[in-house]
């Protein structure tokens, strides 16, 4: 068994933990509480992640699907002219652009399936042609005039121009299956997009004052005198820096696939720092350790840690790349092997969070004895329950990482991961500072008191 002795026989820095009162407990927590409360309005309020523009290929009054005199559009059969469209103008925030097309029952008498071929020509704005291509699909019709399947006829993620146009024709001989049509263009909202980046921005832009803050405070002090919490703290506003991304915008200037995989490595660096930080440090809570012991425990934290990393990076390179060279509309999990690996991850992220929420629960009654102690547990244990309880919702709603991001998730969990960062970073803020000159609380005020014996 080896232990460090950088926590053992050196002065002890007085932190806030060490003076706080019951009223500044409050606050912080009240403060934190509205910060993720703005969060969950914003993004609840923000832009949608896909936009679309339909087109009607009979263009028939009340939105009927049997053509007639009445109706302003056209009909496309074998030998017929194309449906030609041009589409609004795209730009690289948009991501990918799709064309999907829900064809209409022509009169049929029966139940049918057939396959149908259709001659997809696309122009840019010069009107240039950027692909022709035939695309066979299998269509599927009810009796009448009613609604078949739905299928994507375009899907073009190398945005090669600012805009396009397309010429669709039916070149299958003989079928007289389709009759309307619907197409549906879809991209990428850039309102979405920009929301991502402006997040992203501001987040960085913030952590990185605070960090520069807590470095001015924490100057004066010996590095040798540091708690074990505030040398951790290193790897944390490291791991933040990294989720809020300061690369992130620059995926959009680009189309490989190294920015997307970056994206997925910041991400499980900060995931796996904070797995790592609750739980080491809910373990020395509740054996009330004051030194870091290399025996089996903590290197079985550090395997399992790594291993999620491993299994984490695979998940979220995989999601992200694929979904920057060939998106999809729908579930991030919808792929078979993505599926597989998402609760392969799932389950050895679920089972680090129990084991963290175990902690939690096993240090209470230890850390409650001591009053000492027990602010420290307030302030490790509090964040962390909410930090491990958002990310489990977050899995069970599909919505976490980069797993079908939305205006709310985007918003809420980068937030979540500042606010986390800044609480153990402000429990750890050396009382007296270049800042504050750092009084001890009075005796009304103060109800958790430092005591030489902390760990």
């Amino acid at each position: 068994m080896v232990s460090t002795s950088a926590d053992i026989g050196s002065p002890k820095i007085i932190t806030n933990i060490d003076t706080i009162s019951v009223r500044r407990l409050i606050i912080a927590g009240v403060l934190c509480f509205i910060a993720l409360i703005v969060a969950i309005i914003v993004g609840a309020t923000g832009p949608e992640v896909y936009e679309s523009v339909s087109y009607n290929l009979y263009q028939c009054p009340d939105n009927i699907h049997i053509y007639s005199t009445n109706c302003t559009g056209s009909q496309l059969y074998p030998g017929s002219g194309p449906w030609s469209q041009y589409f609004d103008p795209i730009t690289s925030l948009n991501k990918f652009w799709a064309l999907q097309a829900t064809p209409y029952s022509n009169n049929l008498t029966t139940f049918t399936t057939e396959q149908v071929t259709f001659s997809v020509i696309i122009y840019d704005g010069q009107g240039n042609v950027v692909k022709s291509q035939n695309s066979t699909q299998t269509v599927v019709c009810n009796t009448g005039f009613g609604q078949c399947n739905t299928f994507t006829l375009i899907d073009e993620e190398d945005l090669e121009s600012m805009s396009y146009a397309v010429d669709i024709s039916i070149v299958s001989e003989n079928t007289t299956i389709v009759g309307d049509i619907d197409f549906d263009v879809w991209r990428n909202s850039s309102s979405f997009s920009s929301f991502e980046i402006v997040t992203h921005l501001t987040l960085l832009i913030i952590s990185s004052i605070a960090i520069i803050g807590f470095l001015i405070a924490m100057r004066s002090f010996s590095l040798i005198n540091w708690a074990f919490e505030q040398k951790f703290l290193f790897a944390l506003f490291f791991g933040i820096l990294l989720a809020n991304n300061p690369f992130y915008g620059i995926q959009y200037a680009t189309q490989g696939a190294f920015f997307p995989f970056l994206n997925a490595f910041f991400d499980v660096i900060f995931l796996s720092i904070f797995s790592l930080y609750s739980l080491m440090v809910l373990d020395r809570i509740r054996l009330e350790s004051k030194k870091v012991e290399w025996d089996y425990s903590t290197i079985s934290k550090i395997v399992v840690v790594v291993i999620f990393m491993i299994l984490g990076l695979i998940l979220f390179s995989w999601i992200n790349v694929r979904d920057r060279k060939d998106p999809i509309i729908g579930s991030a999990t919808s792929e078979s092997g993505i599926q597989a690996l998402f609760y392969l991850v799932a389950t050895v992220f679920i089972c680090i969070l129990l084991w963290i929420l175990l902690l939690v629960i096993t240090a209470f009654p230890i850390a409650y004895a001591r009053q000492y102690l027990f602010a420290k547990y307030l302030f490790t244990a509090v964040p962390i329950v909410v930090f491990v309880i958002s990310i489990l919702i977050g899995i069970i709603a599909g919505t976490f990482g980069p797993l079908n991001p939305n205006s709310l998730s985007v918003m809420y969990f980068n937030v979540l991961n500042n606010v986390f960062v800044a609480i153990v970073a402000y429990s750890y803020w050396p009382n007296a500072n270049p800042f504050h000159k750092g009084v001890m609380g009075s005796g009304e005020e103060q109800s958790l008191v430092y005591q030489d014996d902390e760990i």
